[in-house]
């Protein structure tokens, strides 16, 4: 790399990047960085460096390459993979085109399957009454599903056959978890639905293993109210980003709801004069009204007029890059996670959704009986109860049976 192509280069990089798979989100992220880097440099032209930019994570982020591992903190792992594409980019590249089962922007087989996959979209979707979002993840790994037989050779999907089932299963059963289950679970679903379809001849499905998932034994960890105050007083809000950034976490605070429930309301769904906010919560599709408290109308409306870019999206929070479109994540919880004084185990770690346990649980402490803080979080009575006795020891000692003496 010549020294005068620095700038350059990184564009490159983002741009290839985004091409294999890479989310423009993330290629972003990476982006920033580097031109922090830049202005660290202080000269016009210079090259790359590892060095160099590893001093510069040391002194601009207090972030030292040596002490990392696979545990170190969600921005840690940023900084350190930002470093890696620039020690070398081709490896990374290489390492995204080898995936055996890639990204579905990178996905490559016949068109003439097509026809099959949105006929089993609409399958999942009228007959087994999926959610949009279900419908979403599943298109995302049959993708990657189908362009994996292709490039094993399959031409036509009625050629499927045991061999080719069993080797997909040897070859994906040491990934994680999560990924082994919803791989085998979209595979097994599919599989069915071709032999109903008559497409394949015989139920391939049967040969797929049921992960069963693990049953929830680690208890909920959860902020105490003064921590949950001390985390939005330390949210600063004087960018635009970061008053949107502010709305969204004080939602989630304060109702208790799940990220996509909050990047899912639409502007219609705010009854300013009946102060109610309409959700209808995507995992279940149940409609929870909520109520719209004076501190989360004004923030919403400081957010709607000081910093929400004018255009005609019907959502509430929406991406302040053009076109504006509605914002389909929210990546930037932990970055101001970190910077209070709050001690929680990494592995405890769940993002915003912690701010959801902390509702409930701060409900139960101060006595709000459980049919109160289900109906509050949308959840079954049965569900709620489950989870949250559980961090709440002394809700949980009323719970146990007396023992009759005589018996």
């Amino acid at each position: 790399m010549s020294p005068q192509d620095f700038k350059t280069h990184i564009k490159k990089i983002r741009k290839e990047a985004i091409k294999i798979g890479f989310s423009i989100t993330t290629m972003d992220g990476y982006l920033s960085i580097w031109n922090k880097f830049i202005y660290w440099k202080q000269e016009e032209n210079f090259e790359y460096d590892e060095k160099d930019y590893s001093k510069f994570l040391l002194e601009h982020y207090q972030f030292d390459v040596n002490t990392y591992t696979n545990k170190s903190k969600s921005r840690y792992q940023q900084l350190m993979r930002s470093k890696r594409i620039l020690d070398d980019f081709d490896s990374y590249k290489n390492f995204m085109l080898k995936t055996s089962l890639p990204k579905s922007l990178f996905c490559d087989y016949p068109k003439e399957w097509n026809p099959i996959l949105e006929n089993y979209l609409n399958y999942v979707t009228d007959v087994r009454n999926n959610s949009e979002s279900s419908i979403k993840v599943k298109k995302d790994y049959l993708l990657r599903l189908l362009s994996y037989f292709y490039k094993k050779g399959i031409q036509n999907l009625n050629d499927l056959s045991k061999k080719d089932i069993i080797v997909f299963i040897n070859e994906t059963i040491d990934k994680g978890d999560i990924s082994k289950r919803r791989n085998f679970y979209v595979l097994r679903e599919f599989l069915n639905y071709l032999f109903i379809e008559d497409i394949l001849k015989e139920d391939l499905s049967i040969l797929v293993p049921k992960i069963k998932r693990s049953k929830r034994i680690k208890i909920p960890t959860y902020l105490k109210e003064e921590q949950v105050e001390q985390l939005l007083k330390s949210i600063p809000k004087e960018r635009k980003i970061e008053k949107r950034d502010y709305a969204i976490i004080l939602i989630a605070a304060r109702l208790g709801l799940r990220i996509n429930d909050i990047l899912n309301i639409k502007l219609k769904d705010i009854d300013w004069q009946g102060k109610k906010l309409i959700v209808i919560q995507t995992k279940n599709q149940n409609k929870n009204i909520l109520p719209l408290t004076k501190e989360i109308g004004w923030t919403i409306i400081h957010y709607i007029k000081e910093a929400r870019p004018i255009c005609n999206n019907e959502y509430l929070f929406i991406k302040h890059k053009y076109p504006f479109e509605k914002l389909n994540q929210f990546n930037t919880f932990n970055k101001y996670f970190e910077k209070i004084d709050i001690d929680i185990k990494e592995e405890n770690k769940n993002g915003i959704h912690n701010l959801r346990h902390s509702l409930a649980s701060n409900m139960l402490d101060n006595g709000i009986p459980l049919p109160i803080i289900a109906s509050t979080l949308g959840d079954s009575i049965d569900t709620t109860s489950k989870t949250y006795l559980k961090v709440n020891k002394n809700k949980l000692k009323e719970c146990v049976l007396e023992i009759d003496e005589d018996e």
